[in-house]
C-alpha cells in the first residue's frame, strides 16, 4: 500500500482524533498477538479512513471519512478465518450541510446464505424503512489482508 498510514488504539469519531497513538512495531505485535489496533490512512487534515482491525472480537471495521472528518461510509468484515474475511455490512450516510448532524443512512446487512437486509433511517423526523432481498455473496468474500497492507479493505466502491 502505498499510502502513509499511521496506527493507534481507536479513532475517536465525535471528536475526530487518534486515541493512543501506537508505533509500527507495537501495531505488528497486536496485530500477531490477535488484539486490537486501528490503522489510520492519511489524507489531509482528517485521515481518508481508518481501518479497525479487532482482532480478539473477529471484526474488521472500516470508516471513510470526508474532508470534514464525517464518517459517511463504513464497511463491517466478519473474520472468518486466518485467511478469510466477509463483508457482513455497509452504512452510508447524509449529513446536514457543512455540520456533523446524520440526516438519513442506509445500511446493508449482508448474510452468507445470501439474505440482504436493507434498513433506512430518517432522522428527523425519525423513521425506519425496512426491506429484504437476496444477492449474490461471492463478491462480499475477502482475503485476510497482511500486516500495512490494507488496500482490499478500502476501496469505496465495491
Amino acid at each position: 500500500m502505498s499510502e502513509l498510514i499511521r496506527y493507534c488504539k481507536k479513532w475517536f469519531i465525535m471528536k475526530k482524533i487518534a486515541i493512543d497513538p501506537l508505533s509500527e512495531a507495537q501495531a505488528l505485535e497486536m496485530h500477531v498477538s490477535g488484539g486490537s489496533y486501528t490503522a489510520l490512512v492519511e489524507g489531509g487534515d482528517y485521515p481518508a479512513c481508518f481501518i479497525e482491525c479487532l482482532l480478539d472480537t473477529k471484526m474488521i471495521g472500516v470508516g471513510f471519512l470526508d474532508v470534514r472528518g464525517r464518517e459517511y461510509l463504513t464497511y463491517q468484515f466478519r473474520i472468518l478465518s486466518e485467511t478469510q474475511l466477509f463483508l457482513s455490512m455497509a452504512t452510508y450516510r447524509e449529513f446536514d450541510g457543512e455540520g456533523d448532524r446524520v440526516l438519513s443512512g442506509d445500511s446493508y446487512i449482508f448474510k452468507e446464505n445470501g439474505e440482504l437486509y436493507i434498513r433506512h433511517s430518517h432522522m428527523s423526523p425519525h423513521a425506519l424503512e425496512e426491506a429484504q432481498s437476496t444477492f449474490d455473496p461471492a463478491g462480499n468474500y475477502e482475503a485476510f489482508p497482511a500486516f500495512g497492507d490494507y488496500s482490499s479493505l478500502t476501496k469505496v466502491e465495491r
